[in-house]
């Protein structure tokens, strides 16, 4: 099997969007916790998708519930299907990696799109998600559960995954001041996600 795009995986998805719209589930897995952390929220709260993809349904579900939401994606594809779905939400095209957007969020979710990243720039990751983040926001992010590689086929395009090994993850949060509220390792009712729930405690 033809090994792919390894560095930049967002350029995958300007090939396979639509294939990925028509595919993605419909129904919100992610519920039980977009719910979670949706109940918590201040009245007017602010949410940021990081690899928003098309807008559905996480984004979507957060608009729906009247919290001002703002995404990005590296994808010029996936951020054209988004702007289709959503022309009144502020949409970015931008590489995760680069965010520096000058303001900070209730809640960061980089769900099925943290994982894309190779290893080496994960670590760094913890550092911008804390800088977009409010005292007590919350990061929501799915991984996998040891350190390595993975590929597989999405639209007849081989996509890249990485992760590191759990505690790597929880001494990222740690030190960058997060407190862990969840981990669910293969969660049967989200497709077998490994989820991670966090909250920003600055000291």
């Amino acid at each position: 099997m033809e090994k792919g795009e390894r560095k930049n995986v967002y350029q995958v998805y300007n090939k396979i969007g639509d294939w990925f719209a028509e595919n993605r589930y419909a129904d919100s897995v992610e519920r039980a916790y977009l719910d979670a952390i949706i109940e918590q929220l201040p009245p007017i709260a602010s949410m940021l998708d990081v690899g928003c993809g098309n807008g559905k349904p996480i984004l979507e579900y957060f608009i729906t519930h009247n919290i001002r939401a703002v995404g990005i994606d590296g994808s010029e594809k996936m951020i054209e299907l988004a702007r289709n779905n959503f022309p009144d939400t502020r949409l970015m095209l931008l590489d995760m990696r680069q965010m520096q957007l000058g303001e900070k969020f209730d809640v960061i979710i980089a769900w099925h799109s943290f994982f894309h990243l190779p290893a080496e720039d994960q670590p760094a990751m913890f550092e911008v998600f804390r800088d977009h983040l409010k005292p007590d926001g919350f990061l929501l992010f799915t991984s996998g559960t040891e350190r390595g590689e993975a590929w597989g086929m999405n639209g007849g395009e081989n996509l890249f995954h990485a992760s590191l090994a759990t505690e790597e993850y929880r001494l990222l949060l740690e030190s960058n001041h997060f407190v862990v509220l969840k981990h669910q390792v293969n969660d049967p009712d989200c497709g077998g996600a490994n989820v991670w729930m966090a909250k920003y405690k600055p000291q």
